[in-house]
């Protein structure tokens, strides 16, 4: 098999585990399995056998493999330091696609879960008459990643916007409603479930490590919010939840902080969190919002955005990430050379301070 065959496989296998509908239950496929599953099940039993390895039976083996063996398991065939080696396809407590699942889908390749969202969004822009309808009708699905039907009595309710967004929800999916009931967590507000598909038994659950959220990376001991009438709700499209508002907490205090010392910004058009800076004087020309959990992956993707764009920048991520050197380390070093010097890795609570250039410790530097 050669290296581009490699390449192609689990990018084209974590497409199989994105579309996956029905992950909740892996052993739920049968014959005849779809055609991608089928190539990618075909691919892994090929590369099994020059391996020397014993190759998975059927889909829903191979599904189980993404559960728990890390992509830096030497069976993907994954280029050394494009993902962390730890990270898995399918979350071993959600049964889930995980979110570097949904990252990688996006990578080198059209039609992922992030180009996805893009569209989406383009569209919505398409049907807005001005900016102003386009910036409320944004602000509602990173508000509200789940619309109750009891939600339209709201004072803050607005029929007009919901008209516009009402096609980017859908009914919430089987695998995520669990014996009639369904969670939210409680810090990113998105879908959550118990380990086993147990169903909650004494009110609303605690976040641990037996439980799993869309967000992945909330922190422990949070109570998740649980709905007793799912059928009662909507829920906003995977791709929007996943690369619009998990970003949403980084980007509306990023903008505060920006608004509280003056700097002026407008929206770039057909981005997801993306600005240019208005204000002159500034060292930073556009601001970009991510909530990501792959570095090497966001710095591909910042690369193909920065090619559309003039003068430095400023790559803003949650303070987790921010913070962390391994993801720095791996940012930094995947950003072509040129690009370097003039982009800044920030969190959202420094942006301002670090934009106008004030150097209070020792991590004040003006690049990433």
């Amino acid at each position: 098999m050669t290296e581009r065959t490699e390449h192609a496989m689990y990018r084209q296998l974590a497409s199989v585990v994105a579309s996956s509908s029905e992950l909740g239950s892996l052993r739920s496929f049968a014959l005849p399995y779809p055609s991608l599953a089928q190539r990618s099940l075909d691919q892994m039993v090929l590369r099994c056998l020059d391996l020397g390895e014993k190759p998975p039976f059927s889909v829903p083996e191979l599904l189980e493999w993404c559960r728990r063996r890390p992509l830096g398991d030497q069976i993907f065939g994954v280029p050394v330091g494009l993902l962390d080696g730890d990270a898995t396809l399918v979350h071993p407590v959600g049964l889930m696609p995980t979110r570097t699942c949904l990252e990688l889908t996006s990578h080198e390749q059209s039609g992922g879960v992030e180009q996805e969202a893009l569209a989406l969004l383009a569209d919505l822009a398409g049907r807005c008459k001005n900016d102003d309808q386009y910036r409320r009708s944004r602000q509602f699905l990173v508000q509200r990643a789940v619309v109750h039907r009891r939600d339209r009595f709201d004072r803050g309710w607005s029929k007009a916007v919901w008209t516009r967004v009402r096609d980017l929800y859908q009914p919430l999916p089987e695998s995520l409603v669990v014996a009639g009931t369904f969670l939210r967590c409680g810090t990113c507000r998105l879908p959550a479930l118990l380990g086993g598909r147990r169903a909650p038994e004494y009110g609303a659950p605690v976040a641990g490590p037996r439980t799993w959220c869309e967000g992945e990376v909330c922190p422990e001991g949070e109570r998740m919010e649980l709905v007793r009438d799912p059928d009662q709700s909507l829920l906003l499209r995977r791709s929007l939840r996943v690369f619009l508002a998990l970003s949403s907490a980084v980007e509306r205090v990023g903008l505060k902080n920006l608004e509280a010392v003056g700097i002026h910004y407008e929206a770039v058009p057909g981005e997801l969190g993306s600005y240019r800076v208005r204000t002159p004087g500034t060292r930073v020309h556009s601001v970009h919002f991510y909530d990501r959990v792959q570095p090497v992956l966001l710095a591909c993707r910042f690369v193909e955005l920065a090619d559309r764009l003039q003068g430095p920048a400023a790559v803003v991520v949650p303070e987790r990430s921010a913070r962390s050197v391994d993801f720095r380390t791996a940012f930094t070093a995947s950003l072509p050379e040129e690009l370097r010097e003039h982009v800044l890795l920030s969190d959202p609570q420094d942006l301002a301070r670090r934009i106008n250039g004030h150097r209070t410790d020792d991590r004040g530097d003006t690049h990433a």
